[in-house]
């Protein structure tokens, strides 16, 4: 079904603030809570073959503003800045979980679909595509994005909608998952940052 998706409520602004802020003893605090996170990196990086380790990444990350000029596009080592990211979200942030199955960017299409064949528009994938963030892109996976606090109330509308529909019990759960992520980022008032892979 391809690339399963990991989401996390952050303030989103904050974390961009973070990359390239030339910020030493914010690195040097990054570097010291995150070292396990860096440890698993660097094992799970010699299977695909990253040069660059993840301390390195991360160092880059704060002290350059526009490293990401310099990172071969969709190479294997584009993909280790954007785990660190991720371990970073996983820091200031809360993981949402996906429930007992895994949604991925091809099972946002058929999540479409199902509600399609019953006359409901529900377009998750809409809120999953772009969201640009400051990182390089790796192919095929991992990929990153973010849905800002702005459209959750949208998000959320569009799920609530599609919930009384008579759709594919799976789809149905995919759209609650989705309208409660949404409702956590209204709570807290945070954005949503998500990665595929």
């Amino acid at each position: 079904m391809g690339a399963s998706i990991r989401a996390y409520i952050v303030d989103e602004k904050a974390l961009r603030g973070m990359i390239g802020s030339g910020d030493r003893d914010l690195l040097e605090l990054l570097l010291s809570r995150l070292k396990g996170e860096l440890d698993d990196l660097d094992v799970q990086a010699e299977s695909w073959g990253a040069s660059v380790p993840a301390r390195q990444a991360l160092t880059t990350m704060i002290l350059d503003s526009e490293y990401w000029k310099a990172v071969p596009d969709r190479s294997s080592d584009a993909a280790i800045y954007i785990y660190v990211f991720e371990a970073m979200c996983g820091h200031y942030g809360a993981s949402l979980e996906s429930g007992e199955y895994t949604m991925s960017d091809e099972w946002f299409g058929e999540v479409e679909e199902a509600f399609a064949d019953v006359g409901v528009c529900c377009e998750p994938s809409d809120y999953f595509v772009g969201g640009n963030l400051p990182l390089p892109r790796a192919f095929p996976y991992p990929t990153a994005g973010w849905v800002s606090l702005d459209s959750m109330d949208l998000l959320r509308n569009e799920m609530e909608k599609a919930l009384s529909a008579d759709a594919d019990p799976d789809a149905l759960d995919t759209v609650a998952e989705l309208s409660e992520w949404a409702q956590d980022c209204l709570s807290t008032q945070r954005d949503l940052v998500w990665f595929f892979s």
